[in-house]
């Protein structure tokens, strides 16, 4: 059994897979260069010992830059929850900086944040994922990661140690026995339960009953964006077109007869059908069937099934719903669905629903 759990803050994380990967570059370039030493045939000679020399210095140097630039940028963080003395320790560049006893610890919770990264082709933004814990008179931040299933999980298992309960964005008081309930076995909260459930017109969302399951149906189809695409479409067009095509002579420029040669034709086709591509994508998103049916056992989204019994939850991220368990994540874009504003109201619909025709109880489910 594991005496401590170790996490590192989400830079650190990421500069190890970024050294993982230098390291294996180098290898992979002093094996090559070995390689044609040897495919080479040449004979070692006494005097190459000073030629050697300065090339092995200069790739000394050359190979390890970088890890001495990461060695002096980089400030390692890490969390240490030590299951023997019950302590939870922080560590800023291995020196500890604070220390709590897990009894300290009152709730769990998660958050996120987000900062914006300066790169060749722009900025980027980085999304971070937390854990937080809550004493009695503050909000600490036990952990952190930029991937949300894995720190989801992370925040589970550190809920378990505590044995303390998980606050979800609902408003949901889960214990440590709660957590690995199914979704379709949780409690809801009242908000949900309680809901009347609107749609707004302009999402145009129908709903359809039978004995085993229901449906809701979208036909949310935005002329605005169909419009915007064909223009943008468009304009792709005639740039591909004319861009590449003046430079092999085969755009409408240089088309001197009627019919043009083969290869003119086939170039018109491929450079419009390639600017057209996200026009015709935006067609088959507004064109598709788009269904979300809940059953006694599954839900069915865009015509997949998934098991209640394999997930745990149904999370809204931006404008995405994501069904979450331990391991993965799978995430489904409202986009095309409905309007942004009906996406929360989608999201109670499914969990209500689920809850309801699974065969929950609602009286016994109501909790303030």
């Amino acid at each position: 059994m594991e005496k401590k759990l170790h996490w590192n803050d989400h830079k650190s994380t990421n500069i190890s897979l970024v050294r993982t990967i230098l390291i294996g570059s180098e290898i992979l370039t002093i094996g090559v260069l070995a390689f044609i030493y040897y495919m080479s045939g040449s004979e070692f000679q006494e005097e190459d010992y000073g030629s050697f020399f300065i090339v092995g210095v200069f790739m000394l140097i050359f190979f390890g830059l970088p890890h001495l630039i990461m060695a002096l940028t980089n400030k390692p963080k890490e969390t240490i929850f030590d299951l023997e003395t019950k302590t939870i320790h922080w560590y800023d560049r291995k020196k500890e900086i604070k220390s709590l006893p897990f009894q300290s610890i009152n709730s769990i919770s998660y958050s996120e944040y987000s900062y914006t990264v300066n790169t060749k082709n722009g900025t980027r933004t980085v999304r971070v994922y937390t854990v937080v814990g809550h004493t009695s008179g503050e909000t600490i931040q036990l952990i952190e990661g930029t991937n949300f299933s894995k720190t989801r999980f992370d925040g589970e298992v550190i809920c378990k140690h505590l044995q303390v309960p998980l606050q979800t964005v609902d408003g949901t008081t889960l214990s440590p026995a709660e957590l690995d309930l199914p979704i379709h076995k949780r409690n809801l909260p009242k908000q949900i339960l309680d809901s009347e459930i609107n749609f707004s017109p302009n999402s145009k969302l129908t709903i359809k009953k039978s004995n085993q399951e229901i449906t809701l149906k979208s036909e949310y189809n935005p002329r605005i964006i169909l419009f915007v695409v064909l223009c943008v479409s468009f304009a792709l067009s005639l740039i591909l077109h004319f861009v590449f095509g003046d430079v092999f002579e085969l755009s409408l420029s240089y088309w001197q007869e009627f019919p043009p040669s083969i290869y003119q034709i086939l170039f018109l086709v491929f450079s419009f059908g390639l600017g057209f591509f996200p026009y015709l994508y935006v067609i088959y998103q507004q064109k598709r069937l788009k269904e979300i049916t809940i059953s006694k056992t599954m839900i069915k989204w865009y015509g997949k099934e998934y098991l209640y019994g394999n997930w745990e939850d149904i999370l809204q991220m931006e404008n995405r719903l994501c069904l979450v368990n331990d391991k993965k994540m799978e995430t489904f874009s409202l986009f095309y669905f409905c309007e942004n504003s009906d996406i929360t109201n989608v999201r109670y619909w499914i969990l209500k629903n689920i809850f309801e025709v699974s065969g929950g109880d609602l009286n016994l489910a109501r909790f303030e």
